[in-house]
């Protein structure tokens, strides 16, 4: 994983449950406010999904709330 990928990762990781948008998880792993493309965030999202998803256009780990951003699965291994 690059230096990006495994801070927005672990951010998420920290915080099961919690879901991060866009414009946050650039600000907490940039450490500073971006007003531009996110699609930067998005395509290390589809990086990180590759290296870690058995079926990346299915994922389980991180997970997309439609309209809101992402968040880590926080009810893996719960059974």
């Amino acid at each position: 994983m690059t230096f990006f990928e495994f801070e927005i990762i672990n951010l998420l990781i920290r915080n099961p449950g919690s879901v991060f948008s866009k414009e946050q998880i650039y600000a907490l792993i940039w450490n500073e406010p971006y007003f531009g493309d996110y699609n930067v965030i998005m395509q290390h999202i589809r990086n990180i999904r590759e290296k870690m998803e058995d079926d990346p256009s299915h994922p389980v780990y991180i997970q997309t709330v439609r309209g809101v951003g992402y968040q880590f699965n926080g009810d893996l291994g719960s059974d």
